[in-house]
């Protein structure tokens, strides 16, 4: 498949297949995302919900990490009343080692469902450290003849001074270093400079879009957001939060909030930079986004479920 026709698709009014694989026990943002795709069945069809590991925390412990986001998709499912309807597959365990895939039931999923679905897109949308899906294409090649990956994580090409302490590259740099490198269909989503950092909400803002007391609006207005609110995630003293990982699935529903430019894919190198060569093969870059229609997407689509 060519850049083009990945952009092509993409703003097409086809429903689009995808696989949700996040670390989604790290933070508050992916479980936005993943209820997002549930609640978008005009534009997208859930596949599957995979957990990505992650080390956070003093003993950087990766099993626990992957097993916590394991645990927060089933808990999702649940307040959303579908877990009955979409797999859940545990992931990597720990990070990718150089020339060493890291097998798992996600990994298998992804092969197995890009095998069953030949000539036709399938995007895994990977908002997490990306072991799962660099383990996947390194496994099996061939996966990239319909098997689009929608990665967030990185920062923008220009600046890459922050770029070894994102911590969807810094759980596993040698992943990401191979996604990059393996000619894998790839639409990069930056999370910082001008990235899908700018996905900023407040208590106002959920108090506002998801109102009643169904147990989907107090899960995402109230409970999640407390589980949380001890961080210091404060501006001008009040509670502030990026929902970074919804700029995934919204590629796939609104297309028009995002400017993409097709560049030769750039090497991440051992020292946490970027290096560039123009005769690599091409990625999709995001050069930026506009938050509004996301944001508002997230809401219309949580409101849905």
């Amino acid at each position: 498949m060519t850049m083009q026709q990945i952009l092509d698709d993409i703003r097409s009014d086809r429903i689009k297949k995808v696989i949700h694989d996040a670390d989604m026990g790290m933070e508050m943002d992916d479980q936005y995302a993943l209820a997002f795709c549930i609640g978008a069945k005009d534009k997208l069809e859930l596949l599957a919900a995979q957990a990505s590991t992650f080390g956070k925390g003093a003993a950087c412990d990766y099993n626990h990490g992957m097993e916590a986001s394991y645990a927060e998709i089933k808990k999702v499912l649940t307040v959303c009343g579908v877990e009955d309807k979409y797999p859940a597959y545990r992931g990597a365990t720990r990070p990718m080692q150089p020339g060493e895939p890291v097998d798992s039931e996600a990994v298998q999923n992804i092969i197995r469902t890009s095998k069953e679905n030949p000539g036709e897109f399938i995007y895994v949308l990977a908002t997490g450290c990306c072991p799962n899906v660099a383990s996947a294409f390194y496994l099996e090649p061939s996966i990239k003849e319909n098997t689009v990956v929608i990665w967030l994580g990185a920062t923008c090409i220009e600046n890459d001074t922050e770029l070894a302490g994102e911590c969807n590259l810094a759980w596993d740099p040698v992943a990401a270093q191979y996604l990059f490198n393996l000619d894998v269909p790839l639409i990069l989503l930056p999370a910082y400079d001008h990235g899908t950092c700018v996905l900023e909400i407040t208590r106002e803002d959920l108090n506002r879009e998801l109102p009643g007391d169904s147990p989907v609006a107090r899960f995402f207005r109230d409970e999640l957001p407390d589980r949380y609110s001890n961080e210091p995630y404060y501006v001008n003293g009040f509670w502030k939060r990026i929902l970074f990982d919804v700029a995934a699935p919204a590629v796939l529903t609104n297309p028009e909030a995002y400017e993409f430019k097709v560049i030769p894919s750039p090497v991440i190198t051992d020292d946490g930079h970027y290096a560039f060569d123009r005769t690599r093969h091409p990625i999709i870059y995001m050069e930026r986004m506009e938050a509004a229609p996301v944001l508002e997407a997230t809401w219309k689509y949580i409101r849905n479920i």
